[in-house]
């Protein structure tokens, strides 16, 4: 199996895990299977009070038993040898919520999600997007500031951390640029207590 198709089928038994998480809530939600919507960045659509709102989840699926106190909202990417825009700032995605799946954590003993029921605990953060955007933008990091510094650091080939002047490393967070991954992308990697503390994230979900 490939890592694509490895990826694609741990996401696939998440989502059947979560689709009972919402239903336990007595959440009025729809999946969404349609590509143009998921491209869209659209993976459930939940109905509160007439309200439709479009939710894209992302799961920390490469760290399987661990609980990162961070989360990375993608900058930039390459596909093809082409330059490419990151989903954060992406004017195609019509993404409301992000929900950051993390802290997954499997029953004893298991070490490779298999089934739903593999998973004995997670955590998931709700960020408004528009939130999230305005609020870096007070902090003078809007989409071209972000680009400067993008554009810097693969100019540099400045892999790993990078610390920038309008975030505390130690309590906000910084840019990442990874560089193992064909893709290369640039990432901004924020603290889950930061976007909590700052109320453009509210816990969804802590167990």
């Amino acid at each position: 199996m490939s890592k694509f198709q490895l990826d694609l089928n741990q996401e696939q038994i998440l989502s059947k895990y979560l689709d009972n998480l919402y239903k336990e809530k007595n959440i009025n939600f729809q999946r969404v299977f349609d590509l143009d919507k998921q491209y869209q960045g659209i993976d459930v659509i939940m109905l509160v009070k007439s309200n439709e709102y479009y939710i894209d989840e992302k799961a920390q699926l490469h760290y399987i038993n661990k609980d990162l106190p961070t989360f990375t909202f993608e900058l930039s990417y390459f596909k093809n040898n082409n330059y490419k825009k990151g989903w954060l700032f992406d004017e195609n995605k019509l993404t409301q919520y992000y929900f950051l799946i993390t802290g997954i954590f499997l029953k004893k003993g298991k070490i490779e999600l298999i089934s739903p029921n593999d998973i004995e605990r997670l955590k998931i953060t709700s960020v408004s997007r528009k939130k999230l955007i305005e609020y870096l933008s007070l902090k003078k990091l809007d989409e071209i500031r972000l680009l400067e510094y993008d554009v810097k650091l693969r100019k540099e080939k400045a892999y790993g951390k990078n610390n920038i002047s309008e975030l505390n490393p130690q309590t906000e967070g910084l840019i990442y640029f990874t560089e193992h991954l064909s893709e290369k992308p640039i990432n901004l990697q924020l603290k889950l207590k930061f976007l909590l503390e700052t109320k453009v994230a509210k816990k969804f979900y802590y167990v």
